[in-house]
């Protein structure tokens, strides 16, 4: 291994679909620039794979999708790196660090990274240490394993190199700016009303000329599935758009923006505190150290930025305190800050930010002192982009072409915060009205349907997407759906059955075989597990025809439970042993006979 030295770059790669690997390779980008490291930071759908034989040191941050697999922007890099012909000390100059972005909540719990990692290695390359496993449903987030993993990097850096990982930057200089941001004129009006003449979408365009599948969609019916008294907001929304192939089982991704009432709350904030910055204040981006992008290439207004960047919903991390803690003047404000941004103070943070889920516009309202020393350069770095959400299919090009349905359910729930809690993108989509536009993108889903074998579809709530997605095309196609079994769960036959009239039309015309599972409708609680401990030799008949069993919904406690019950049943009605019937259905898993497609 050759020294570490000035000429050598500290790569740091990012394999995710909403971004949240990109922040924290950016946060490891800055950790480097504060090293005094030459560093850089892209995507690996960027990054040449070609120099992979002649980088020293390379920092991966990878999320998982689906049935295990890489994320889209890793895809290509994960194919060449794969080809059978390489090399085994291809990357024997190599010393790499893995960390991997998951939910342990998942059964496949980050394996993108788990086989990068692997795959590194039989190349040649130098783990400098084990692969970083991140894990949503910590206590503390994500935040658990990047922070200590972060710190040992930088250890075994130091002594796999023999040079000084010290911070080397002077505190007040030490703010790392990943753009040059200008302002190109000043702003003057502290009212909406120049919200009003925003040049529309400001992905629309953009994202276009550099993304092939991005597309423009307009809101033909918005169609509430849930009665008018119950608890929750599902949607089945309609969307028309030109030039579109998708299959059963793949999934949409949507763009959504700010309400106007969050973006005037935001201005509000930074006007209380004479923070001089209005909507038509105009900003240009420019390149610095990292690739700016594609959306912020030309002048837009803050209120754009705003409005449709920038994510107010975002819940800060760590970086954001020690960000915030650079810029404070307040002795108490800056004390409490930097608390929070230091190791020590995680619990504190976690109890202050994550359990009542406070957004960054309300942290700015707690330090007002702090928020009075803000600029547009410094919200740049504070600020997240909005990431864009994904949602499982419901509908069949073949019998609606030229149009996506999709069935949402809207987040809305309450914490000890005053404002309830809710979720950006399914209350923006619920907010659209017919004519309105949508910026989306379609992408392979992770369910892989057989043909012409029987198959158990559970699809608790939204779960029924991607199975009213996959029976209505199969309608079309098959004289019978009398192979198919689906399991159906929600808590009242009258109020939030979604798409009953599809089920009732496909079981009379087709013979599909639907049976539901009402929760609250009789005095003990019924959920589909129980259903499909009722229907056990039906399934077991199935399964015994090379049937398979597909499960999408919910992430807690719905995907155990019915895995349980199909080891109950394979034992009790193949009589089995408990040991063989987990054998046979970790067998379903392993040829992809049951395939769960699950989120938290």
């Amino acid at each position: 291994m050759k020294k570490l030295d000035n000429a050598v770059v500290v790569r740091v790669l990012y394999g995710s679909e909403t971004g949240t690997a990109q922040d924290v390779a950016e946060q490891i980008w800055k950790s480097a620039k504060r090293k005094g490291l030459r560093s850089t930071v892209s995507s690996l759908e960027d990054y040449d794979m070609h120099s992979l034989t002649s980088d020293q040191l390379v920092i991966f941050v990878v999320a998982t999708t689906g049935q295990g697999d890489p994320p889209a922007n890793m895809q290509r890099f994960w194919r060449l790196l794969l080809w059978k012909n390489l090399a085994t000390n291809m990357l024997q100059d190599l010393a790499y660090g893995v960390l991997g972005l998951g939910d342990s909540s998942y059964q496949k719990f980050n394996f993108a990274a788990k086989k990068l990692n692997r795959r590194l290695a039989q190349l040649g390359g130098k783990e400098l240490l084990p692969v970083g496993l991140a894990d949503d449903q910590h206590d503390l987030g994500i935040d658990a394993v990047i922070d200590p993993w972060v710190k040992k990097l930088w250890d075994e850096v130091g002594n796999t190199f023999n040079i000084s990982v010290e911070d080397k930057f002077d505190e007040e200089n030490s703010i790392i700016e990943r753009f040059d941001i200008a302002v190109m004129e000043t702003g003057q009006l502290s009212s909406m009303n120049s919200l009003c003449r925003s040049q529309g979408d400001i992905y629309a365009h953009e994202e276009a000329l550099v993304k092939d599948e991005v597309r423009i969609g307009t809101i033909v019916d918005n169609k509430r599935t849930t009665s008018e008294d119950h608890f929750q907001d599902v949607r089945l929304i309609h969307i028309q758009a030109d030039d579109i192939s998708y299959q059963p089982g793949d999934v949409v991704y949507v763009r959504s923006k700010n309400s106007i009432e969050q973006v005037r709350h935001f201005f509000d904030v930074l006007h209380e505190h004479d923070v001089k910055l209005f909507p038509d204040t105009v900003i240009q981006v420019s390149q610095k150290d990292i690739k700016v992008p594609s959306v912020l290439k030309r002048s837009l207004t803050l209120g754009e930025i705003v409005e449709q960047y920038w994510d107010l919903n975002f819940k800060p991390r760590r970086s954001t305190m020690h960000t915030l803690s650079l810029i404070s003047e307040n002795e108490l404000e800056k004390e409490k800050l930097g608390e929070f941004s230091g190791a020590a103070g995680q619990e504190e943070l976690y109890d202050y930010i994550n359990r009542p889920r406070r957004n960054i516009l309300e942290l700015l309202v707690d330090f007002p002192h702090t928020t009075s020393k803000l600029n547009v350069k410094v919200l740049f770095e504070i600020m997240s982009p909005i990431k864009p959400r994904a949602y499982s299919i419901a509908s069949s090009l073949r019998a609606t072409p030229n149009a996506i349905e999709i069935l949402v359910a809207v987040v809305k729930y309450k914490t000890k915060m005053l404002e309830p809690r809710f979720g950006l993108c399914s209350k923006w989509l619920a907010s659209l009205r017919s004519n309105d536009k949508v910026v989306f993108w379609l992408q392979k889903g992770t369910f892989r349907f057989a043909k012409n074998k029987p198959m158990i579809l559970i699809g608790p709530g939204t779960g029924l997407a991607p199975f009213r997605s996959l029976l209505l095309e199969r309608a079309l196609t098959d004289e019978s759906l009398k192979d198919y079994a689906l399991f159906f769960g929600c808590r009242y036959k009258e109020k939030d059955y979604h798409c009953r009239e599809d089920l009732k039309r496909l079981s009379r015309e087709k013979d599909l075989k639907v049976f539901c599972a009402f929760s609250r409708d009789q005095e003990h609680k019924m959920y589909v597990q129980h259903v499909i401990h009722q229907q056990r030799d039906l399934c077991w008949q199935f399964l015994q025809n090379d049937g398979s069993i597909y499960l999408a919904g919910n992430s807690k406690n719905m995907p155990n439970n019915v895995r349980d019950e199909f080891v109950s049943l394979t034992k009790e009605t193949g009589e089995m042993t408990k040991e063989e019937a987990e054998a046979f259905i970790t067998h379903l898993e392993k040829n992809n006979r049951y395939q769960c497609e699950t989120w938290g």
